[in-house]
């Protein structure tokens, strides 16, 4: 008898420890599941994040590239006009040679 007792009390214990492997698989899978839900919405965030940093850079190089243009556009014209003025001078001169060359 005391061994069908035992029997009957190891099956109750083998019972009771598979629930409760059970229970902590269980736990351990929903663990998995939230972790891996986690990384997504991290992943997202971070590609998100990404993706803002990429429209602000190319805001950014267009602007640099538009005041780049404006710079180049003024110094050209600066020198633009600094060439005219000094070709406005030579002129003159060369008139004033051809002047005094041509007419006694």
């Amino acid at each position: 008898m005391q061994g069908l007792e035992l029997v009957k009390d190891l099956a109750e214990l083998e019972t009771e420890l598979a629930k409760k492997l059970e229970e902590a698989r269980r736990l351990a899978e929903q663990r998995i599941a939230k972790a891996e839900e986690e990384v997504r919405r991290i992943l997202e965030e971070a590609d998100a994040q990404i993706n803002q940093l990429a429209d602000s850079l190319k805001v950014r190089i267009a602007l640099e590239g538009e005041r780049l243009a404006e710079e180049g556009r003024t110094k050209a014209e600066a020198e633009v006009e600094q060439i005219r003025q000094q070709a406005n001078i030579n002129m003159s001169r060369c008139v004033d040679f051809v002047l005094s060359e041509v007419l006694p």
